[in-house]
């Protein structure tokens, strides 16, 4: 039944969208394991994979291409391109753009040493942590705008680690699936430790000027979609034997 459910819904909105026009330029950058190049050319990814599902869905070509963070949202404030993913809100990106649907979850997750001290929630984290997160990343703005400091700001997940470990930084904010993955792979996973900082949910952001030119409930119907694709799957019944 829910099958079924999902495939009519989808049918109904490739129908609807049978006449979006054009591509969709959007633009992302290397972020496993939200979004990815595989081989160096096809995008993947967990956030890559509904954008693609929804894309289909709407019988829209969705064109990703790949970019320090950083230049990826400014290509979308001065319209090279039609959006940017995997983002979350902030005032700044609001002024141009407009956030979709939750395509992926996300954590904002404070990352210190283990024999470290500090306590992000004591009241005198933020006048005493050298803090940081990465060139272009919402966290990096929130930390300025909220008076903590911001050193040493890489444009990588990878140079973010480093500057911690190396003990540059007292503390980094970063998306905890994406650094608790790093962690892992680089094997320093038993030398950090992490407190939760925020929910900050993941969607794509398209251009104001984009979605001028696009039907009245173009954005609407992407949402639709977006959340046919983020639906969760259900368990197969277990198997019958006699």
């Amino acid at each position: 039944m829910f099958v079924s459910t999902v495939f009519a819904a989808l049918l109904l909105l490739a129908t609807q969208a049978s006449a979006q026009g054009p591509a969709v330029s959007l633009t992302t950058h290397d972020l496993p394991p939200y979004s990815f190049p595989v081989d160096g050319q096809a995008p993947s990814g967990i956030a890559v994979q509904v954008v693609q599902c929804a894309a289909k869905a709407l019988s829209i070509t969705v064109d990703i291409g790949f970019f320090p963070w950083k230049r990826a949202q400014v290509m979308v404030q001065n319209n090279s391109a039609d959006g940017f993913f995997a983002a979350s809100q902030s005032d700044q990106r609001d002024a141009y753009a407009v956030l979709s649907a939750t395509i992926a979850p996300q954590e904002w997750r404070w990352y210190l040493l283990k024999s470290s001290p500090l306590d992000p929630g004591s009241d005198t984290f933020k006048s005493k942590a050298r803090t940081s997160s990465f060139n272009g990343a919402n966290m990096r703005e929130w930390l300025i705008e909220n008076g903590y400091s911001a050193n040493d700001t890489p444009s990588q997940y990878n140079n973010l680690l480093a500057v911690l470990l190396t003990g540059r930084v007292d503390a980094v904010l970063a998306n905890g699936l994406v650094m608790d993955q790093l962690l892992a792979q680089t094997g320093n996973a038993d030398v950090v430790k992490s407190y939760l900082a925020q929910n900050k949910p993941l969607g794509i952001y398209f251009s104001k000027t984009f979605l001028a030119t696009q039907p009245l409930d173009y954005l609407a119907r992407w949402n639709q979609a977006i959340k046919v694709c983020t639906s969760p799957k259900p368990k197969k019944p277990p198997v019958q034997t006699r």
